[in-house]
């Protein structure tokens, strides 16, 4: 039983990175880029 709940949640996990891929892409998002700048100016 835990073998098909693993085997599922990992083509669950699988699905879901290949959406996101197409989605936004294979690259960093803008958003961590930017977190490291404000992060960079609060020190």
């Amino acid at each position: 039983m835990m073998k098909k709940l693993k085997k599922s949640v990992q083509k669950f996990l699988e699905d879901l990175a290949k959406e996101n891929q197409q989605t936004f892409g294979t690259q960093k998002m803008d958003c961590c880029n930017l977190n490291k700048i404000t992060n960079q100016n609060k020190k």
